[in-house]
């Protein structure tokens, strides 16, 4: 483990040698007062800062700091003139380092680092005018997972949200349960064993049924540098993005995509949304199932089973997956269940969500009759964020029964 930190603590000096040096009018470091405590992040305005820029937030990974400019680079800002701020973490207990190290609280749910985050924008509003609309969130490591959590927490502030070689792990585990859908980049190297590559697809399966995205995506591959997968938007949602790299371990930076420059990429992303952008902020869940070519066994389902006609979420934390694995969760309120059910006349099916976790009550257990076009089951979740098991079971293994726009909406 002890390779790795060194790896975070000298991330900013491998970045150094990645960039051009430019003139800007601020490359300051800059201390506020957040809740009675002194923070601090440096500021990153270009000579050319256009009137109404984006504003990026960049966030650096366990044992980093706010001067890495880590993982969006400063001379992305020079070209596109953003302004860019990096928050400095304060040091925290990581237990997989033994120890206290700048870092993040990435744990799916707000923290005094969303507080820091809403007084850096105050700060900055002070002295610069930017597009409140157009505010991003990228990270690199811890970064890339507290960019998880902000898009889990702040998606009123923040429009779109970029990750490299972050993913929640650990006691890390996401909460999916945010405002709204988002859209959302991710990159990863093939080679990195640390945050492990391997369990990405995980994380990519939660994502795209949060967003509602097409679950079968567009590929691009490059021989020798890059695996692109675009999960397109649906009614309602965003598009998330995967960028598979070859050759990359537990890295901030790549040359190995389409621009040549992780940062560019990243940007190129983020820089197409705004708050303004219209999306259905009902939507919690909504994995289409029925999409054509899309095998849901192959992404955690169980299906057409014995009497099992769907079955998702029952994977729990073990020493293999690092408490990354696909999982349908809810917070507080009201909800519902929609779907079509298309089988022969007559024939039922029982619909169940069954909490997980906590107290594991049964909140939906419900027999529904088959060719109902438009299924609605009201549900109200009043004990606090959970993991969910979501089943349609058929009364008998034979019965054909077709399952299609299947979702959970916040019934307000």
């Amino acid at each position: 483990m002890k390779q790795y930190l060194v790896i975070f603590l000298f991330m900013g000096l491998l970045l150094s040698n990645a960039t051009r040096a430019w003139s800007a009018k601020e490359d300051k470091l800059v201390s506020i007062n957040v809740n009675g405590e002194s923070r601090s992040y440096l500021l990153y305005v270009p000579d050319n800062v256009k009137a109404e820029s984006p504003l990026v937030f960049s966030l650096h990974g366990t044992g980093g700091h706010a001067t890495d400019k880590s993982p969006f680079l400063s001379s992305v800002a020079d070209e596109e003139g953003c302004i860019v701020v990096y928050p400095q973490g304060k040091n925290i207990y990581f237990p997989l380092f033994h120890g206290n190290f700048p870092g993040w609280h990435s744990t799916g749910e707000t923290s005094e680092d969303i507080d820091f985050f809403k007084a850096i924008i105050k700060d900055v509003a002070q002295h610069y005018s930017f597009d409140h609309k157009r505010i991003y969130c990228c990270g690199f490591s811890n970064g890339g997972m507290m960019t998880y959590t902000v898009a889990n927490v702040a998606s009123d502030i923040f429009a779109a949200f970029a990750s490299i070689s972050g993913y929640p792990i650990n006691e890390f585990h996401l909460h999916h349960t945010g405002a709204r859908p988002v859209p959302f980049l991710h990159i990863h190297g093939k080679d990195d064993n640390f945050v492990r590559y391997a369990l990405v697809p995980r994380i990519v399966d939660d994502m795209v049924a949060r967003d509602g995205a097409i679950p079968v995506p567009q590929k691009t591959s490059v021989s020798g540098q890059y695996d692109k997968s675009v999960y397109a938007a649906a009614d309602g949602g965003f598009p998330f993005v995967f960028y598979e790299i070859d050759g990359m371990g537990h890295s901030g930076y790549t040359t190995n995509t389409e621009d040549g420059n992780s940062a560019l990429t990243m940007w190129k992303f983020m820089s197409q949304y705004s708050l303004d952008d219209s999306c259905d902020k009902t939507l919690k869940w909504r994995p289409q199932v029925e999409t054509q070519n899309w095998n849901p066994e192959s992404h955690g389902w169980t299906v057409n089973s014995g009497n099992i006609l769907l079955s998702f979420g029952s994977e729990q934390k073990t020493p293999a997956n690092q408490n990354v694995y696909r999982s349908l969760q809810l917070k507080n309120g009201k909800y519902k269940l929609c779907f079509h059910a298309d089988g022969a006349a007559g024939k039922q099916i029982t619909v169940r969500l069954h909490k997980l976790t906590g107290n594991q009550n049964v909140v939906i257990d419900k027999q529904v009759a088959v060719n109902k076009k438009d299924v609605v089951l009201y549900f109200t979740i009043s004990d606090g964020w959970g993991e969910y098991n979501f089943s349609i079971l058929r009364h008998n293994p034979t019965d054909v029964v077709k399952i299609s726009k299947l979702g959970i909406y916040s019934a307000m």
